[in-house]
């Protein structure tokens, strides 16, 4: 009989995008269940992983009585179902899938740590993430990051526990396979042509949420400096407002309206199209665990532009593949994308070099083997409630 493992994710929408495929292979092994909120690609999820998905009011804002009540399902319906580990990603699925998972005797409490949502905090917003972090951790038997670095920080900062990582590190690695381009000169030109880009024009790309820690201030600043001294030069950002959880400045937002050379689309189901008509991805966050928008751009060959922070400086390799830029830090950020708009040989040998770097590192089937035997061994080794 195959061992039974619950995958717990807060949002359906990171079953669609980072985490897709993972399930799928896993099932082949396990019992796969998979618990996350309701949303409009449940059944599409479903159909494509192939495995059972149970739905539970997960929210991602913090809500005392709602949690609480959240707890309890979970409790309730792991003492049913007896699963053999609790696999937990991202920070409310940790919470209170790995406090449920312990109150319900779950010998394997697993959660993978995908960047530190404290960083960039201040104040009593800052010691409640990393309160949350460490009760997470406490209720855990193993945990993993996401990155070759997290694990030092952790260790510093937040537990005493052991911190391993799969791998290069990632959540899932990237299918290398899917993300290549393979578009057309037709194609590239009849997308950019959409957009109101020349095919001549240089375009720089972000894509995720857009919002203050992701760096889409300085972005915009930065931007609209570069455009003047370089008329060819656009902005394509890809992703939706969180206006009422990370806003970003208004003076941003009007400029993001107004100026002609910035697009923006809403998130996209497949980025793939978006990338291979960009010729730089640019990421100047704050934060991040081990960013899949950098391995899944540069699997698909362009060079990157990203902060120098954790995860950031573990996919790009100084001058290999991108370059590194001081996060919160406008002026270096122009410097930086300049540097690539100036010296055509950089550019030339970064993209050159983009894909394979990716491929030697972060190739997603090298992951899921990775891990596969990683889970194998916590499966097969005796293991007592703590």
């Amino acid at each position: 009989m195959k061992k039974k493992i619950s995958i717990i994710v807060t949002v359906p929408l990171s079953l669609e995008t980072w985490f897709k495929g993972q399930p799928r292979y896993l099932s082949d092994y396990y019992d796969i269940e998979i618990i996350t909120s309701n949303g409009s690609s449940i059944e599409k999820i479903k159909a494509y992983e192939n495995v059972t998905i149970t739905l539970v009011d997960f929210t991602r804002q913090i809500n005392p009585l709602k949690d609480l009540k959240i707890l309890f399902t979970l409790w309730s319906h792991f003492r049913r179902r007896r699963p053999d580990m609790v696999y937990s990603i991202t920070p409310k699925a940790g919470l209170l899938g790995m406090m449920a998972a312990w109150l319900a005797r779950v010998p394997l409490r697993i959660h993978l740590i995908v960047g530190l949502a404290y960083f960039g905090s201040q104040g009593k917003r800052r010691f409640l993430l990393k309160s949350i972090e460490k009760i997470t951790y406490f209720f855990a038997t193993h945990l993993y990051a996401n990155s070759l670095n997290l694990p030092k920080i952790i260790a510093e900062e937040l537990t005493s526990k052991e911190v391993n990582v799969i791998g290069y590190g990632s959540v899932n690695g990237v299918d290398t396979a899917y993300f290549q381009d393979t578009m057309s000169l037709e194609e590239k030109s009849s997308l950019r042509q959409n957009l109101s880009i020349d095919d001549s024009d240089f375009v720089a790309l972000f894509t995720g949420r857009i919002v203050a820690d992701k760096g889409v201030n300085e972005l915009v600043i930065a931007f609209d400096t570069l455009a003047h001294k370089h008329p060819t030069f656009h902005l394509l950002m890809v992703g939706d407002y969180e206006h009422h959880l990370d806003p970003i400045a208004p003076k941003t937002y009007k400029l993001i309206q107004n100026h002609p050379h910035i697009h923006v689309l809403p998130f996209q189901h497949d980025i793939r199209p978006y990338f291979c008509i960009s010729d730089l991805l640019i990421l100047p966050s704050y934060r991040e665990g081990l960013p899949n928008v950098l391995i899944e751009g540069g699997s698909c060959g362009l060079p990157l532009i990203a902060t120098d922070i954790n995860g950031c400086n573990e996919v790009i390799i100084e001058g290999e593949n991108g370059l590194l830029t001081q996060p919160k830090n406008i002026t270096h950020l122009t410097q930086t994308v300049e540097k690539l708009l100036h010296d055509p040989s950089l550019y030339a040998a970064l993209k050159n070099n983009a894909r394979k770097s990716i491929l030697n590192r972060y190739d997603q089937h090298f992951y899921w083997d990775a891990l596969h035997r990683e889970l194998e061994t916590l499966l097969n080794t005796d293991s007592s409630y703590v």
